[in-house]
């Protein structure tokens, strides 16, 4: 069942009044509009559709406007609607990654990616537990584990598994990093003041350390408290044993033979040292610059963990050793997270050397790209192909530029370099390109959709030009396909093409134009777009045919014998025809007979109709033209060529009896419509208003006479109306 498109559409970007249903027997549509009309109006109504937005009248937006557009009678959906302007240098596809997915490859990478970062997540909770931020932060620890080891970060954790091994835990492990390592208080201790009281501090600390029985300044309470720590784990005083503190000064030693013991002396000489009265006295110096109300957490912090003030005097290795201490704190995480890394290396290398070497959907488009574009200076290649599979990465692409055995490679990040040294057509190219890749993933997906082309084929070359339709077959001819094309063109040219190529057949091809009632599509023939003059044989007898059959003679003439002979005479039947399109002294004698003679010896497989031979051509193509006054607006390509003919006959009949009124012998054998009219300015150049409407006859009708089967655009581009009205003009003022 063929799928139909209804449109209803009501002052949107100028369009007044559209109503059509396109039925979709195949899938191209092609919409011939001369400019102006509303090609680029429909292109931004579906724009707008296919995001989400409401059309509009920019010139009116007080005007309500309408926009039904429904498909097998359901309202069109936005994702559904693809619009490709003629060329948009903005426009990026947000399919390209999709198009470089290997599901197997991708799937592995992200497994073994997974089971690394569940690993990390545990490690990480743990440290930020350890360090004080709390396990339900979201700290990132990556920097601060870089920034500490010098390393990157999966790196910086392998470096340091053996002496992480070899070391043994301490009070260090429970400082509060967020609170000592606040970059404020990092600010605050960095000054010259507050550094020298720190200095200071610590060494009053040390001289009171040296003077205790049991701790040295390089044997702290802390040092202590580690190996009563590890005797308490190996059941040291459990088993009978004790342990001599040996004071440095008496010699004498002081016998300790359990834990608790212990644990008893070594908070005893801690108070001792802080209590001290010059370590306090110090230290109420230090805290006296502590005035920042944003410092109060440190504050407080540092005034129940006096002993870590000394150790701010190396701020980058407490760093150190604190992170080393919440590491060995979170040993079996630390553990499981480097076992994993280890193990997914090798894998992960073999994983990446297969996705750099794999051709996927992003090669197939760009090959595609360079066997379609040939007459371009530059090929692509595809690069960072494992990144964009992998990882996601943005894909990128090498342009590559070859001529004379020299090589020039543009990276991605170069493209607007590359373009400024591109023609349009080419950089134009490069647009298609990114459409491409849309097209690819669409037809990927099956997704349904509604393609509108804007004259896509604008600013190419011929030879590229054959590259854009070859890649609009490729979007309505692929079958398994759910898409439905709409191709807007100004181009005849481009129709023709369209049509021919069975893009879009004849019978889906509209001739678009203004009326009364809005704007209408008109169906085409296909005679009407690949050979219209041949379907004009059966319908000679029609008073409009025959007389638009005078311009295609005479050209059929001029192409095959020349308008004139070998001497250089000129071409009788030529000249004939000539003055039978404009009008020179013999023109009025002229009967349709010396029409037939010339018609017959030309065409001899046409018969020519039965008309009154006796009538001039002049009446004839005068009386023709009155009746296609009355003709609706359509494609009316024999009555456009009547009219134009007929408005140009009365036209210089009106300027040269003008002129012949001031110069009696005034000769137009041999004169050009052009040269008629600047003598006719020349004479009467106060006769505004005549010369006004002369020279809307010189710009619209040449164009219209000088027929040939090549090229007869700028007349279909010509509305009905307007040529009604412009003979109706000259029929009533070149009197």
């Amino acid at each position: 069942m063929a799928d139909k498109l209804n449109i209803n559409l009501r002052y949107c970007y100028g369009i007044g009044k559209l109503e059509a249903e396109l039925e979709f027997k195949h899938k191209g549509y092609a919409i011939y509009a001369p400019n102006g009309v509303m090609k680029t109006s429909l292109a931004k109504t579906m724009m707008d559709l296919s995001e989400g937005n409401s059309p509009k009248d920019l010139h009116f937006p007080n005007r309500e406007p309408t926009c039904e557009i429904t498909l097998n009678g359901e309202a069109i959906k936005k994702e559904e609607i693809f619009v490709v302007k003629s060329y948009d240098d903005k426009f990026s596809s947000s399919q390209v990654s999709t198009l470089l997915a290997n599901a197997e490859l991708r799937a592995k990478y992200e497994g073994i990616h997974q089971s690394i970062g569940e690993a990390k997540k545990a490690l990480d909770k743990a440290l930020r537990n350890a360090a004080g931020f709390g396990e339900r932060s979201r700290e990132n620890l990556d920097p601060i584990i870089e920034d500490v080891f010098g390393r990157s970060y999966y790196e910086a954790l392998s470096a340091i598994e053996d002496e992480l091994n070899e070391l043994h835990q301490s009070d260090l492990g429970k400082a509060d990093y967020r609170i000592l390592y606040d970059p404020k208080v990092q600010q605050f201790l960095a000054s010259e003041d507050v550094a020298a009281a720190v200095e200071d501090f610590a060494q009053k600390y040390d001289e009171i350390t040296e003077q205790s029985p049991i701790l040295r300044r390089d044997f702290q309470y802390h040092n202590v408290a580690q190996v009563q720590q590890q005797l308490e784990a190996n059941n040291f005083f459990n088993a009978g044993h004790s342990i001599s503190l040996a004071d440095e000064k008496t010699d004498q030693k002081e016998e300790v033979s359990s834990d608790q013991s212990l644990r008893e002396r070594i908070e005893e000489e801690k108070l001792r040292v802080l209590n001290d009265k010059a370590v306090a006295k110090k230290f109420d110096t230090f805290n006296s610059k502590l005035k920042n109300k944003e410092l109060q957490a440190f504050r407080d912090y540092i005034t129940d963990n006096k002993h870590l003030l000394p150790m701010l005097n190396d701020r980058e290795g407490l760093k150190r050793d604190l992170w080393m201490q919440y590491l060995r704190a979170a040993l079996d995480e630390y553990k499981a997270l480097v076992s994993e890394y280890r193990a997914g290396q090798s894998a992960l290398a073999e994983i990446i050397a297969d996705a750099d070497s794999s051709r996927g959907d992003w090669d197939a488009v760009v090959a595609d790209f360079n066997r379609r574009f040939l007459y371009l200076p530059f090929e692509l290649s595809v690069e960072n192909k494992a990144d964009a599979i992998l990882k996601g990465s943005a894909p990128s692409i090498a342009f590559i530029i070859k001529d004379s055995g020299e090589e020039r490679r543009y990276a991605s990040s170069e493209k607007q370099e590359l373009l400024r040294a591109l023609s349009t057509g080419e950089s134009r190219a490069l647009y298609i390109l990114d459409i491409m890749y849309e097209v690819f993933v669409r037809w990927k997906n099956r997704t349904k959709t509604l393609f509108v082309f804007d004259d896509i084929s604008d600013s190419f070359d011929y030879k590229n030009k054959f590259a854009i339709i070859d890649f609009l077959e490729d979007v309505t001819k692929t079958e398994d396909t759910n898409f439905l094309a709409i191709v807007l063109t100004h181009n005849f040219d481009f129709l023709r093409t369209v049509s021919s190529r069975d893009i879009c057949p004849a019978h889906q091809c509209r001739l678009a134009f203004r009326s009364d009632d809005g704007i209408k599509l008109e169906p085409f023939e296909r005679t009407d777009i690949q050979s219209p003059f041949r379907k004009w044989q059966g319908r000679l007898a029609e008073p409009s045919v025959l007389i638009a059959y005078i311009p295609f003679l005479r050209n059929l003439i001029e192409y095959t014998l020349g308008p004139k002979d070998a001497d250089g005479n000129p071409n009788a039947d030529y000249l004939q025809l000539t003055r039978m399109l404009h009008f020179k002294d013999e023109t009025e004698a002229l009967t349709i007979e010396d029409y037939k003679d010339v018609f017959e010896r030309h065409l001899a497989g046409c018969t020519f109709p039965d008309v009154d031979l006796t009538q001039p051509v002049i009446e004839h193509l005068f009386a023709t033209a009155d009746e296609c006054e009355k003709v609706a607006d359509g494609i009316n390509l024999e009555h456009k060529i009547a009219l134009s003919i007929a408005i140009r006959m009365r036209a210089e009949r009106y300027m040269v009896a003008k002129i012949r009124s001031a110069e009696a012998e005034y000769d137009v054998s041999n004169k050009q419509t052009g040269k008629i009219f600047q003598k006719f300015k020349d004479l009467f150049n106060n006769e505004a208003e005549k010369i006004g409407l002369l020279r809307r006859v010189n710009l619209i009708t040449p164009a219209n006479i000088h027929l040939n089967s090549f090229m007869y655009e700028p007349i279909l581009d010509m509305g009905m109306a307007e040529l009604v009205t412009l003979y109706q003009n000259v029929k009533s003022d070149l009197n």
